[in-house]
């Protein structure tokens, strides 16, 4: 029995306790019935968030029941007793079930349920004695019962342990949750047996009834660090942290107020009343100080040591940074499910397209985006061969759900967490965006090589168009010069005829070819001039220099043969005497020169030439299709030069782009 001194501190202390306990275990109690519908011991959970209910509900009740300056309970106290020590009674039997998983042998599995029977046995002898006592029956005395109750609980777990624990390969997570549960279990004991037994000070004896009251929350978290196989064990236990915290922040505050040294600075103080509330003011502004960085402190503590979490944002960031480097879907999706696989340690993730899945199956939500939870037994599991399917997490792409990433965690590990989902859903966000990333680029692609087909037909058709205007034009001069030749010459005539049907023939062979090796085109240009030598005869004098360095360089067809008819028609064809044309093709850097030269009347001589060809600086018909052939095929990457000649005579220059060797098909390989 405390003195009346005590029983303030006391009832202080047990009322914040219980008032903390109650909190935990609504929070605990409404998670778990949410996650109900998920693998594991839903029921045990559900069964030890009613058991620490029933104890803080009745422990609150009990403390609210005492009567000012003693700790005598009125006969509502022993209801309370009687409602709390039901949950203390009964807390072995889901504890048990909830350590089932660890028994791994054949005798600790026959030991388990020896301790599942003694359990119940005793949770039923203990519940029909306090509630008889409660209902008065003098032969069951409840304080009695009270330390059974606590000893048979302690008795239960400890053997648990001892036999579960004990050689198992236990983690050090499994490790410390234990620790923590067997931790509250002896201090709620010992309390019971050093309060019985020992005659304490007031102090130590109130220290001794809150801890005894309180250590019980130590259980219910310690057990819910790993055991608890539910969705939101890692919300559960940042905000029991948390208010645990606060909880220990508001006993301080009060013990501070208590506490001698306050009294002593009153007493001292001109005016008591307003040294207490300063010295209250500055406990509560240093308290919720420390609040905060110590939140986060045993947030990031938890998150370490209990889930083993990963830096989920860096995990998300380099997912993204690896899924930039690839561009193809197969090796994107490869890369996802392994990076899950690997960061949240799963026994299988498979990317599966929506389409696969039977629309009777598709869970509610899916099409909205939403996180799909699978139950035991569910059809979809048995279709994708996924024996522990847990989570459909839905992948948007071009706007719509298009496939999703069926989790299965495996038997041996844990449900997913809350925070682990929020991982997954970041996942899936980037999953979606590379991949309609990956169709925009293609669709790109494909687009930019449909215009670049249609910017090649065109571009055809319109060399075709102009270089269809250089055949009738040497078609007409020639047959000109056939026709004067019958007259003069008959044998020279068939000589000519024969050599025009050479020409056209290789005109007709390479008609779709836009593009000609500069061999074939001086071999053309040979025959050609073998037809210009019946008309000028001794007149013309010819010299042709092409270096071997470009010899297989791809030139426009037909480029030259214009020039050189402008050569000989307005250079060397009005010339007085004997006329000379050099031909010559050599590289300058990265392009490659073209160059007709003549020593005819020039580009100033006020001659025929210069109303007809070169005398404009332009030329001619034909120059100017040369240049529209140039800017229609190389765009501004080639020019042709007209340029008088000394001593006498014109050079035209052209100055095409060397980027290609011929590959003899009719585009150069670019």
């Amino acid at each position: 029995m405390l003195s009346a001194g005590a029983v303030g501190p006391y009832v202080a202390g047990n009322l914040i306790g219980f008032s903390i306990g109650l909190v935990i275990s609504i929070l605990l109690l409404a998670l778990t019935l949410r996650a109900a519908r998920l693998p594991g011991t839903p029921v045990a959970n559900i069964a030890l968030a009613v058991c620490s209910l029933l104890w803080n509900v009745g422990g609150l009740a009990d403390i609210l029941a005492i009567s000012p300056g003693s700790l005598n309970t009125p006969d509502p106290g022993s209801i309370a007793l009687a409602i709390q020590f039901t949950g203390a009674a009964v807390w072995p039997i889901p504890m048990l079930v909830i350590w089932r998983h660890l028994a791994q042998q054949r005798w600790q599995c026959i030991c388990w349920r020896l301790l599942q029977v003694l359990a119940f046995a005793s949770a039923a002898v203990i519940v029909t004695g306090i509630w008889a006592a409660a209902a008065g029956a003098p032969f069951l005395p409840i304080v009695g019962l009270k330390e059974f109750s606590a000893y048979d609980a302690t008795f239960l777990q400890l053997s648990a342990a001892a036999l579960l624990l004990r050689g198992s390969s236990v983690s050090r997570t499994l490790g410390f949750s234990s620790l923590v549960v067997l931790v509250g279990l002896l201090l709620t004991t010992l309390s019971v047996i050093v309060e019985r037994n020992v005659t304490p000070t007031d102090s130590l004896q109130c220290a001794l009834g809150v801890t005894g009251q309180q250590s019980v929350l130590l259980i219910v978290i310690g057990t819910f660090f790993l055991f608890a196989r539910f969705r939101f064990a890692d919300v559960f236990i940042r905000y029991s942290v948390r208010i645990l915290l606060a909880g220990v922040s508001a006993a301080t505050f009060v013990l501070l107020i208590d506490s001698p040294f306050v009294e002593r600075l009153g007493v001292h103080a001109l005016l008591p009343g307003a040294m207490r509330f300063f010295v209250m003011a500055i406990a509560a502004a240093g308290l919720v100080m420390c609040f905060v960085p110590l939140d986060r402190r045993l947030e990031r503590l938890v998150n370490r040591r209990v889930f083993h979490a990963p830096d989920y944002r860096n995990a998300v960031r380099e997912l993204g940074e690896q899924v930039r480097r690839l561009y193809s879907e197969s090796e994107v999706t490869a890369a996802v499910e392994a990076a899950v696989r690997n960061t949240l340690d799963l026994d299988d993730v498979r990317s599966v397209a929506l389409s696969r899945l039977p629309v009777s199956l598709w869970p509610p939500g899916m099409q909205d985006g939403e996180v799909a939870e699978l139950g035991r037994g569910n059809p979809l599991a048995s279709l994708l061969s996924l024996n522990e399917l847990e989570l459909l997490v839905p992948v948007h792409t071009e706007g719509r759900v298009h496939s999703v990433l069926a989790i299965s965690p495996g038997v041996a590990r844990r449900s997913l967490v809350s925070q682990e989902l929020n991982y997954l859903r970041s996942v899936a966000q980037q999953f979606g965006s590379r991949l309609d990333l990956l169709r925009l680029e293609r669709d790109m692609v494909e687009r930019q090589n449909r215009e670049a087909l249609l910017l090649q037909q065109v571009t055809e058709a319109e060399l075709r168009a102009l270089r269809a205007q250089i055949n009738p034009h040497f078609l007409f001069n020639s047959l000109n010069t056939i026709a004067n030749l019958i007259v003069t010459d008959a044998a020279q005539a068939e000589v000519m005829t024969l050599r025009l049907a050479k020409v056209f023939r290789h005109l007709l062979a390479h008609s779709s070819r836009t593009l000609v090796p500069i061999r074939e085109e001086i071999e053309f240009l040979r025959t050609y001039l073998d037809i210009e030598e019946a008309r000028f005869g001794s007149r013309l004098e010819v010299q042709i220099d092409i270096s071997p360095e470009v010899a297989h360089t791809p030139v426009p067809s037909l480029i030259l043969q214009p020039v050189v008819e402008n050569a000989l028609k307005h250079g060397v064809g009005p010339k007085i005497g004997p006329g000379r044309l050099w031909i010559s093709a050599r590289p300058e850097g990265d392009r490659i020169c073209l160059s007709v030269e003549d020593d005819g009347v020039g580009v100033n001589s006020g001659g025929p030439g210069t109303a007809n060809g070169h005398g404009d600086q332009n030329g001619g018909v034909g120059l100017r299709n040369i240049r529209q052939r140039l800017v229609t095929l190389y765009q501004d990457r080639a020019r042709l030069t007209l340029q008088p000649r000394d001593p006498e005579g014109t050079r035209v220059n052209l100055l095409l782009p060397r980027d290609a060797e011929w590959n003899g098909d009719d585009k150069p390989d670019r």
